[in-house]
């Protein structure tokens, strides 16, 4: 597969967006980069980056990403529609090293895809790892580390973030 990107009509850049790495990059319609009013750090750059050739940064329709927001995987990351994400959330899909001290510059390490769902709010300087499915409609509060995956329709917390409320999907 070779670098490319296909992007949605009616995508606001309101702050500078590097992509960047050798894989895919789609973004659907109606997405917002950026918001100038709030915090961020130097010009609030947002980085997207499919760093290997057959990794994918797939973003669904009408989400909201604020400020210095980091994207980055090396194999597959995705996002639903309608989320809202906050400043400083970072998505990565592996360790970009092997644990082991003495093969730790061999390669990246394990590597598994994140999927975050529709209708999803990540508060700000939330961090999503490897492995991670995040379901529709859940919230995840400021500074969280979401390590494992969490339900739609849940409301999770906390280093690590564990789901602290369930609401009615009725």
């Amino acid at each position: 597969m070779h670098r490319s990107l296909r992007m949605g009509q009616g995508v606001r850049f309101e702050v500078p967006v590097r992509g960047g790495g050798h894989g895919v990059l789609v973004i659907g319609q109606k997405n917002c980069f950026g918001y100038r009013p709030a915090f961020r750090l130097g010009t609030g750059e947002i980085l997207l980056q499919a760093r290997d050739p057959n990794a994918e940064i797939i973003i669904g329709h009408g989400n909201s990403f604020s400020n210095n927001v980091c994207i980055i995987a090396n194999k597959r990351i995705s996002i639903g529609n309608g989320c809202r994400i906050g400043d400083l959330v970072a998505f990565y899909d592996c360790d970009f090293h092997e644990l082991d001290p003495r093969t730790r510059g061999r390669g990246c390490g394990p590597t598994q895809p994140v999927a975050i769902g529709n209708n999803v709010w990540l508060g700000s300087r939330v961090v999503v790892l490897k492995g991670v499915n995040i379901g529709d409609n859940s919230v995840v509060a400021a500074m969280s580390v979401v390590n494992k995956s969490i339900p739609a329709n849940s409301v999770a917390a906390g280093v690590p973030a564990k789901v602290v409320r369930i609401f009615d999907s009725n």
